[in-house]
């Protein structure tokens, strides 16, 4: 079993695991530890993108251990950390990991935090290495060893098989109409293997022209930050760091961050497997289909 297949498996249980204390976790050190994990995991390539925040948004909305407290209370709590690293980023999260540290003197509160912050950061099937990091460092403020959640080795994320039409899971806030629904799946042919959700994601992130030229930036495999991006694309900041994140979500950037600063490159290994995947499903042969019988 790969490390991932074993983090999916363990992200499982950890939620199991909260849902069954969920009556232990009501400590404010614990609610407040919670938020500022989100944020981080949200922030952790050095961004704020304005999709991830509801996503995440939504993910403590939704949560079933985090409905110990008043949804509105959370929010302000999580916006509140956002706000900071939106203007230092790192004082911000240096804020943010001390209000973590405080709920080390509750061990299971303590572990409950690391918890939440995989378990969100799972969420949308990308543990990003970014992510990874921002909650090993959760770990050293709480006194956790990371290997006790397997957070020490790198990670790297299969792609997903391709899918059946009625298999094809849907993200929260992306659900077409039925109408939208059922034009997709004409245009596929008959008998056809349907993208695999990783595939799918990846031509999404491609299907804008300035992602496009954006991407072409990063082609001789160089490292930039946004500001680098932003300038050499001729595109504002904020919207330099949208369409980056997702590229980075369709598997075509990687991200590291190093303090505060965050630099992109190209995923060169997991572009050639998807477009082996492309490759494999455009070439699939169609299934034969019946011929319904002549009347005479």
């Amino acid at each position: 079993m790969t490390l991932w297949d074993r983090l999916k498996d363990s992200v499982q249980t950890m939620q199991a695991q909260l849902t069954a204390k969920k009556h232990e976790l009501q400590s404010g050190a614990f609610r407040d530890a919670s938020m500022a994990m989100c944020a981080l995991v949200a922030a952790a390539d050095g961004t704020i993108d304005p999709s991830e925040r509801r996503r995440v948004a939504q993910l403590i909305a939704t949560n079933d251990v985090l409905q110990n407290f008043p949804p509105d209370d959370l929010h302000r709590r999580f916006e509140d950390h956002l706000d900071e690293l939106t203007t230092d980023f790192a004082l911000g999260t240096a804020s943010a990991m001390r209000e973590i540290g405080k709920a080390k003197r509750r061990p299971a509160e303590a572990r409950a935090v690391i918890q939440i912050g995989i378990v969100i950061g799972c969420a949308d099937g990308y543990f990003d290495e970014s992510e990874r990091d921002v909650v090993r460092e959760a770990c050293s403020a709480l006194d956790i060893p990371p290997t006790e959640f397997d957070l020490h080795r790198p990670l790297r994320v299969p792609r997903s098989p391709y899918r059946a039409p009625d298999e094809l899971p849907q993200a929260a806030g992306e659900r077409v109409s039925g109408r939208a629904d059922s034009g997709a799946r004409r245009a596929i042919r008959p008998g056809a293997a349907v993208p695999g959700d990783d595939l799918q994601v990846f031509l999404k992130a491609l299907t804008s022209g300035t992602r496009q030229k954006l991407f072409a930036h990063f082609a001789d495999g160089e490292e930039l930050t946004v500001g680098e991006a932003a300038e050499r694309a001729g595109l504002g900041p904020s919207t330099t760091s949208e369409h980056l994140a997702v590229l980075r979500r369709g598997g075509l950037l990687q991200s590291t961050r190093s303090g505060k600063l965050v630099r992109y490159r190209a995923d060169r290994e997991g572009i050639a497997e998807l477009l082996g995947q492309l490759h494999s499903y455009l070439l699939a042969p169609s299934e034969p289909q019946d011929t319904p019988p002549a009347h005479g």
